[in-house]
């Protein structure tokens, strides 16, 4: 079976939709994978990796998220008639390029879409786009979306509801990679205190704000904030202006080898995110399957609440509410037996909903279900 999978990017660069990509390309059995990618360096056009073959085509620029790569489109013409086209959405670029080779050709081979979430913040630039957004739905034979709460909300996938199928994301677990020495050596650093750590792109729907405003409502605790971003040095700003040095650190980005037992250190991850940007959360997912219970917001229309079930793995508040948030963190490191009952069932709804074998099998399935009509 033939399977192109069109991607934002692709290894070594990292990202939840880029993740998802790999893992499903190196998973698929009996499938022969391209992967068409952007490339905003200087990587090997044309590689192998773990059998899975990646073309890459030069970024020369980007806007609103979107790369401007003439070859991807060239690319995509030659591929457009490949078995299954698996389109990971969003990306403007894969949309545009498909649409071209459509004009180009009239004969596009079954498309497969794979909608990681809503365009939200470029609402302007949408209107020029939703179109080809439509387009490409109407194409599509079938959508997968990642949370059936996703579903029910987006807007843009309502009148194509009869072709979409949920498969929730899925990892391996991180729990072989920790390193218990460094585990012991982060909480002996932090004697005495409950460790909260807390992770993403520091930027505006992360909610970082609001967790270090927590922080100040939390006692005998640290807050260990790993990544990095455009809004940073607000955050810098936040903890000297609330005299929480001591308190909350922003730790940077944390290396891959290390992150593991960041988690499984923790008392508590903390997932603060407060708009619909974040449709699902796969860090959530690292958390609970080092049984780490999760604090997360319950955010209108995105999959993150569901990921993180209230009172089974963790606990859910409202998003921007500092007091909701700073209840959930006391609740949580102040009562044994509740973080004890929350750390296993992280754990027990990992294995049940979000192991990578999951997802990779419940694909295959909608390869071959397409295969078979």
């Amino acid at each position: 079976m033939r399977v192109i999978q069109f991607s934002k990017f692709y290894k070594p660069y990292s990202g939840g939709l880029e993740s998802v990509v790999s893992d499903i390309s190196e998973g698929v059995n009996g499938c022969k994978v391209t992967v068409l990618a952007a490339d905003p360096n200087n990587l090997r056009k044309r590689e192998v990796i773990n059998n899975v073959e990646i073309i890459r085509s030069k970024e020369y620029f980007n806007l609103a998220s979107t790369s401007l790569a003439p070859k991807y489109i060239v690319d995509t013409l030659k591929y457009s008639n490949s078995g299954i086209l698996h389109v990971h959405l969003p990306n403007p670029l894969a949309n545009i390029a498909l649409f071209l080779a459509f004009l180009a050709r009239r004969d596009l081979s079954t498309i497969v879409i794979h909608w990681h979430s809503d365009i939200i913040k470029q609402k302007y630039l949408l209107a020029l786009y939703k179109p080809l957004q439509s387009w490409l739905l109407k194409k599509a034979k079938v959508i997968i979306v990642t949370s059936q709460r996703y579903l029910d909300s987006s807007e843009p996938l309502m009148p194509y509801r009869d072709k979409c199928i949920v498969v929730p994301i899925g990892i391996d677990s991180i729990h072989p990679k920790v390193n218990e020495d460094l585990v012991l050596s982060l909480k002996s650093e932090y004697r005495g205190k409950k460790i909260v750590f807390s992770l993403g792109r520091h930027i505006y729907y992360k909610g970082f704000e609001y967790l270090i405003e927590a922080a100040r409502k939390v006692e005998n605790s640290v807050f260990l904030i790993g990544g990095k971003g455009p809004d940073t040095h607000k955050y810098i700003s936040m903890i000297k202006e609330y005299n929480l040095e001591d308190k909350v650190k922003l730790i940077g980005r944390v290396e891959d080898e290390e992150l593991p037992s960041y988690y499984a250190a923790a008392d508590v991850f903390c997932f603060p995110s407060i708009e619909k940007s974040e449709a699902f959360g796969v860090v959530q997912l690292e958390s609970m399957s080092v049984s780490t219970p999760v604090i997360s917001t319950d955010i209108a229309g995105s999959g993150v609440p569901w990921v993180n079930k209230h009172g089974e793995s963790g606990l859910v508040c409202e998003p921007k509410d500092v007091k909701s948030l700073a209840e959930a963190l006391n609740r949580v490191l102040n009562n044994n037996e509740l973080h004890k009952s929350l750390s296993k069932g992280a754990y027990l709804r990992y294995l049940k909903y979000f192991t990578k074998d999951k997802m990779i099998n419940k694909t295959e399935q909608v390869y071959k279900d397409i295969n078979q009509q």
